[in-house]
């Protein structure tokens, strides 16, 4: 799991990296907007100011007003503007306005900006209070940092509960292969163990004939089908988990009655009676060879445990929407508990434990449940109390008929 850890903190971190990059730019470039149009503005109600000085005030609004000094060719000044609102820093601002002439500058905590031109008998100086405006730009940018502060946080915290979604799929299939590689090996233990046992007794004897080791041999022989059987299972159940089926158009009806056919020999010796309900010509789009595993599986798990002399039914059906595949048998109804883990890659069951098929290795519902789930259907399975179990799959439909089939063997 620490490499699930790592791979949700590596896209935490570039989430969070990219967001704070694309937030950046947006946020800034905002900001660079707002102080680009107001300075773009003061400084177009400058040049109104000095085209039109004796009327500008009167219709400029208040945070925009100007105050206008004539400066002579001797150096002398004339303030128009009453400048008490300043006080004691009334000089300061007219004197550094003068100096400076055409720019920006800050005196008595006051910021100011000042712009000239030249006219008969000396220059006008425009001289603006910039310092609300400068206030409104420091509020601005208070709060662009504020919001890209939290706004990355945000980001940051989203990108992190995310992640655990996002990769839930990853951390379930690296759960799956681990949980896999972990009962196979205990899955094979046995069988080597066996064979090992076998070959030592025979080593043992080294005088003895192929006849008077046959029993030996014959374990082996079966040791070696069953580890056979459990590599085909795997690697059946990893090919339709890990790959596309092929899928084409076909007659799930004759799947269907193909699968019941073999059985019937099967029921007929454990005296297990096989009732089918398949409704004709249904149409399917899958893998037949898929399929047909599919209904062997779920038949073949009915018979093993249905109860002596109980019955086993397959019911196929269709709707105008979707294809219903149901398989019960009798006998002692699945708990809740064992019904929620049935489809679980080696589970097996109380009564699958007691069996005296040996060669279970809890994979083959698995293969159902992925079959069902590639082809992009549902599969459940329920125990009804003093009846049995019965599993249900659901596939989409692509053709829809209202008759019914009964059989009775």
């Amino acid at each position: 799991m620490d490499l699930i850890k790592r791979q949700r903190a590596k896209f935490t971190v570039i989430t969070t990296v990219i967001s704070a990059i694309f937030l950046l730019i947006m946020l800034g470039g905002f900001f660079v907007l707002s102080y680009a149009s107001n300075d773009v503005g003061i400084r177009n109600s400058l040049d109104k100011a000095l085209a039109s000085p004796n009327d500008y005030n009167t219709s400029a609004p208040q945070a925009l007003r100007c105050f206008f000094v004539f400066v002579d060719k001797d150096g002398n000044h004339n303030v128009k503007e009453d400048l008490s609102y300043y006080g004691g820093s009334r000089d300061d601002i007219i004197a550094k306005g003068i100096e400076i002439g055409e720019g920006t500058y800050k005196t008595g905590g006051r910021y100011f900006i000042c712009a000239e031109k030249s006219v008969e008998g000396g220059r006008l100086i425009a001289i603006m209070d910039r310092t609300e405006y400068r206030e409104l730009l420091v509020n601005t940018g208070i709060q662009v940092i504020l919001l890209y502060v939290l706004s990355v946080s945000l980001a940051a915290l989203l990108a992190f509960l995310s992640s655990a979604r996002l990769l839930l799929p990853v951390a379930d299939s690296f759960n799956k292969q681990r949980d896999l590689i972990a009962n196979a090996s205990h899955e094979l233990k046995t069988p080597l163990t066996v064979i090992s046992a076998n070959i030592n007794v025979i080593k043992s004897e080294p005088e003895s004939t192929v006849e008077s080791n046959a029993e030996w041999m014959q374990s082996i022989e079966a040791q070696i089908e069953r580890m056979n059987e459990l590599i085909k299972n795997m690697l059946e159940l990893s090919k339709i988990e890990q790959s596309e089926l092929p899928k084409e158009e076909l007659n799930l009806s004759t799947v269907a009655e193909g699968a019941c056919l073999t059985f019937e020999p099967i029921c007929f010796e454990k005296k297990v009676n096989l009732i089918t309900q398949i409704q004709p010509d249904i149409t399917a789009f899958g893998d037949k060879g898929a399929l047909d595993r599919l209904i062997v599986i779920l038949l073949d798990n009915a018979i093993k445990y249905c109860n002596p002399d109980g019955k086993v039914g397959l019911r196929l059906t269709a709707d105008q929407k979707r294809i219903r595949l149901s398989v019960m048998n009798t006998g002692e109804a699945i708990s809740k508990e064992e019904a929620e883990h049935v489809f679980d890659r080696f589970y097996r069951t109380d009564g699958a434990r007691k069996n005296e098929d040996k060669q279970s290795f809890g994979l083959g519902l698995s293969i159902a449940a992925a079959t069902v789930s590639a082809h992009g259907g549902e599969i459940t399975c329920k125990g009804v109390e003093g009846k049995g179990t019965i599993f249900t799959v659901t596939l989409p439909n692509y053709k829809k008929k209202p008759k019914l089939r009964n059989n009775k063997n």
